[in-house]
């Protein structure tokens, strides 16, 4: 298992006053990659999880890079 800590330096302000998005040092979700590839995603927001089939498709709907998005690993590869 690898777990990771998603955060974004600069959601859309409108994020902020909806509650759907943290301060850009606070992690926007968080998550672990099992050892067959799935995902569990937990939003630090919304307090909700999700599975995924893989982080690649994931980061496809979350990754946001015009967000300034950056993903902190908590475990080596």
């Amino acid at each position: 298992m690898r777990r990771f800590q998603f955060y974004r330096e600069n959601p859309p302000a409108e994020y902020y006053d909806t509650g759907a998005a943290n301060p850009p040092d606070i992690p926007q979700f968080e998550g672990v990659i099992f050892g067959d590839g799935t995902v569990c995603q937990h939003w630090l927001t919304a307090q909700s999880h999700v599975i995924w089939q893989s982080f690649a498709d994931l980061i496809k709907i979350h990754g946001h890079p015009e967000y300034g998005s950056r993903i902190e690993w908590l475990d080596p590869e």
